[in-house]
């Protein structure tokens, strides 16, 4: 019905932008891509206006999902190294102003976890833990419905769980952080070591490597492919393991590019998880695949609107 609650989630991207419109269900009813207009913050807010009034119409509200932190005192933005135009911005304040409805704002990993807690693999569940393995790794925690943002908004930072004490450095200050290891540049540095040490004796000789090929090789029984998807494995099983034993969440939901490795992965994962966490708590939790793929970041900013919007 055109007159059906509706609501809008914004995906802001180093790269492009998503858009679409939601209904209070949760169904995509439009979608929008295109570009990021990151010459200036002025010229990224005039396009989100345009974006969201061109999709909205009668929107009760607005979300926002983008790669960098929401201060929680103040709804400035921080941290947005891939768009650094958002610097300092009151993004949710601002596009308010200029919607003229309800709107917020939060980190996108926030958000797509959201969305599975909402629709998704979480569905159902009162506590959820969502992990997004690719170029990083990103992670949200929704507690009865509601992300867990910790008292500023930098809360759910598990890419930066220290999983190896004499690892590499991290752009985020610390070394051996979990990112280092299983996003993809840690994936890479890995195999390209096993295969050195290996003599050029694996299937992974002379290629480009990537989590994809790494993964494709060991599935085809190649002993330096299947070490290094092991050790993938090992190590977020012993990140995961520490979240379970500190919250007891009911799901944890994987998603992102390096989980397209699937069951092969996931299997691995619950394994290293089953043998580092009490075995109750271990009971209590699924590790599942994420559901949403490519909408959860605008089904999780919808999501985030109509929370803003008193309707969830």
């Amino acid at each position: 019905m055109a007159d059906a609650a509706h609501y809008l989630g914004l995906d802001i991207g180093g790269t492009f932008l998503k858009a679409a419109r939601v209904d209070a269900g949760g169904q995509v009813v439009e979608r929008r891509r295109e570009p990021v207009a990151s010459g200036d913050a002025g010229a990224l807010l005039a396009q989100l206006e345009t974006v969201a009034r061109g999709l909205g119409g009668a929107a009760r509200g607005c979300g926002v999902g983008l790669p960098g932190f929401v201060d929680r005192r103040t709804g400035v933005v921080h941290g947005v190294p891939n768009l650094r135009v958002l610097e300092g911005v009151a993004l949710a304040r601002e596009l308010s102003e200029r919607l003229g409805v309800p709107t917020a704002a939060d980190n996108d990993a926030n958000a797509a976890a959201l969305a599975e807690a909402w629709q998704g693999a979480g569905r159902g569940a009162e506590s959820v833990l969502m992990l997004t393995l690719g170029t990083g790794v990103g992670a949200g925690l929704v507690l009865g419905g509601r992300v867990y943002t910790g008292r500023s908004g930098y809360a759910g930072e598990f890419g930066h769980l220290q999983v190896k004490p004499d690892g590499v450095p991290c752009g985020c200050g610390s070394w051996g952080c979990l990112e280092t290891e299983v996003g993809v540049a840690g994936w890479v540095r890995r195999a390209a070591a096993a295969r050195e040490r290996a003599g050029g004796r694996t299937a992974l000789a002379g290629v480009e490597l990537d989590p994809e090929r790494i993964v494709e090789a060991a599935k085809a029984g190649d002993a330096v492919a299947l070490a290094v998807v092991d050790e993938s494995a090992a190590l977020l099983g012993v990140a995961i393991a520490f979240a379970l034993d500190l919250l007891n969440v009911e799901k944890v939901v994987i998603g992102g590019g390096v989980a397209a490795a699937g069951e092969f992965l996931l299997g691995r994962i619950r394994e290293q998880v089953r043998r580092r966490t009490f075995p109750q708590i271990f009971a209590d939790a699924e590790i599942v695949p994420a559901a949403l793929g490519g909408d959860a970041g605008v089904v999780g900013a919808a999501r985030l609107a109509m929370q803003a919007a008193g309707a969830a």
